[in-house]
């Protein structure tokens, strides 16, 4: 059977302005996003193909060998397709390379803004090799130094870089250059990393003889419970949050989800919680099904403190009031700016991958920081005197500066203020009465605008 893979590619689709939102917060989460959403297209793929990969920034790549035939063929697949993702340029061939090749360059123009809109899927006669000698060099993924140099040569189609001999090639351009059309014609391998399916944490207990009572929904929760756990242990995994869904009679179905302070596999602590509102749970006329799907993290196996003490875990406790009360906590942002290095979150959301400043950070950070008047012996030096809120303040000592920028890389260019304006140097003061303020001079001497004083927190 020959191999056939299939390169779905969306233009522009790693540029943040496709969801129609000019935004900041667009602009910050753009690319990060756009790289979770391929990665969600492929996982969804795996509807037509167990073998689906992320083909970055901007495509995805599924091996459909002897798959296309359960969707009425290669067309029939390919229309199912673009059915969901109507911008999106498909094209079939027998390597990964080709395939890439003619979604991006083939039939309908020559290069990104016009893609691949024909013979995708089409049954035809003309192989792989036929339909990619008239697409031009950028389809090799080569250098742009690389396409100069045999455009000056007068080679600008692939077809006529083909009839050079070996040789030629490996002289002129390099190994990687004959390593690029091998595989392009399916001559030399080429590794591919295809995702593997989720795992599927589900269990399903179904019932001959519908359910009604509390104590009859408890008894089959705790079987289901139990069976979840189990694999949970073996995968040296825990839940993070589980949502038990109750199927009536009737054909209603009704949810009811936790979540848990820290992944968690015991059996009895779940089933304790999910037995709490069964009391809320409507019958009807009966139950036939009960299902827990589960949310899960890891969690390998501990061990036991050697002077047989453990660390106290307040998570069982944190569970059973997050199922009367809704529960918050702080959690770091990825920025150095103070009044958004933080922000609120569930206590069951994730961990940020963010680390907290060294420098000490005041216990009251105001909103929004407040101007305030300062002398200095010169204007680098720390301030000798504030006066905030219409009162003096002489200051005994200070530390600092804490130079903080503003987040260049997540802001456009600013047209009125530029960024030395943005600049703040931070000091720690403590005053002869023993308080102790956090203030930051906004911008640099010498500058288009004089630097401006803030307070911004007290310790």
């Amino acid at each position: 059977m020959n191999r056939r893979l299939l390169s779905c590619w969306f233009p522009n689709f790693s540029d943040p302005a496709m969801a129609g939102d000019s935004s900041e917060t667009v602009r910050v989460d753009g690319w990060r996003a756009a790289g979770r959403l391929l990665h969600e297209r492929a996982l969804w793929c795996h509807g037509f193909t167990p073998l689906a990969a992320v083909d970055p920034p901007d495509g995805i790549l599924l091996d459909i060998t002897g798959c296309a035939h359960l969707f009425g063929g290669e067309a029939g697949l390919v229309r199912r397709l673009r059915a969901v993702w109507p911008e999106a340029r498909i094209a079939i061939a027998g390597t990964a390379a080709a395939a890439w090749a003619l979604a991006h360059y083939g039939p309908g123009g020559e290069g990104p803004e016009r893609g691949h809109e024909g013979n995708a899927g089409d049954e035809d006669d003309v192989g792989d090799e036929g339909r990619i000698e008239d697409l031009p060099l950028a389809a090799l993924r080569i250098a742009d130094a690389t396409i100069a140099r045999l455009r000056r040569l007068g080679l600008r189609r692939i077809g006529e870089v083909l009839r050079l001999s070996r040789g030629e090639i490996r002289a002129g351009f390099g190994a990687d250059m004959g390593l690029r059309l091998d595989r392009l014609r399916g001559y030399a391998p080429e590794a591919l990393h295809f995702l593997a399916p989720p795992v599927d944490w589900r269990v399903v207990g179904f019932h001959p003889e519908a359910l009604f009572t509390a104590e009859q929904l408890r008894a089959a929760l705790m079987r289901l419970v139990a069976a979840l756990c189990a694999r949970l242990a073996a995968a040296e995994s825990g839940l993070i949050g589980v949502e038990a869904q109750y199927y009536r009679v009737d054909a209603r179905r009704l949810v009811d989800r936790i979540g848990f302070a820290a992944p968690t596999r015991d059996r009895e602590h779940v089933a304790r919680l999910l037995g709490e509102r069964l009391r809320q749970i409507d019958p009807g006329f009966g139950i036939e099904a009960i299902a827990l799907v589960g949310e899960v993290a890891g969690l390998p196996p501990g061990q036991a403190e050697l002077a047989g003490r453990a660390a106290p875990d307040y998570a069982p406790t944190i569970d059973r009031l997050m199922r009367r009360v809704a529960l918050f906590r702080l959690a770091p942002v990825a920025t150095h700016i103070p009044e958004r290095a933080m922000r609120r979150v569930r206590v069951t959301g994730s961990a940020a991958g963010w680390t907290m400043a060294d420098d000490p950070r005041p216990v009251r950070l105001f909103a929004r920081p407040e101007p305030i008047e300062v002398m200095a012996p010169v204007p680098d030096d720390p301030p000798r005197m504030i006066r905030w809120r219409d009162v003096a303040y002489r200051i005994a000592a200070a530390t600092g500066p804490e130079r903080i920028a503003r987040d260049w890389w997540w802001h456009e260019p600013a047209s009125v203020r530029p960024e030395s304006e943005r600049i703040r140097d931070y000091y720690a003061v403590e005053t002869e009465a023993g308080e102790r303020f956090w203030v930051f001079r906004a911008g640099m001497h010498r500058g288009e605008a004089a630097p401006r004083w803030f307070i911004h927190g007290v310790f």
